[in-house]
């Protein structure tokens, strides 16, 4: 059995990117170029596919 990772543990998952930076690097600047959101609400951990780059973590501009 895997230990389950705390809240904050799962949102450190997220990129640390500024928007800026990512573009520059030609990565979705919402998710850092990974792809996904991480967030905890309440005790439930959720992976979000982002929206804006649609999971592939690539620049749309």
């Amino acid at each position: 059995m895997t230990a389950r990772m705390t809240d904050q543990q799962w949102e450190a998952q997220n990129g640390s990117l500024s928007p800026n930076e990512a573009n520059m690097r030609g990565l979705c600047w919402h998710c850092s170029g990974k792809g996904a959101n991480w967030t905890a609400f309440g005790g439930v951990q959720r992976k979000v596919t982002c929206g804006v780059c649609l999971g592939d973590g690539k620049s749309r501009r």
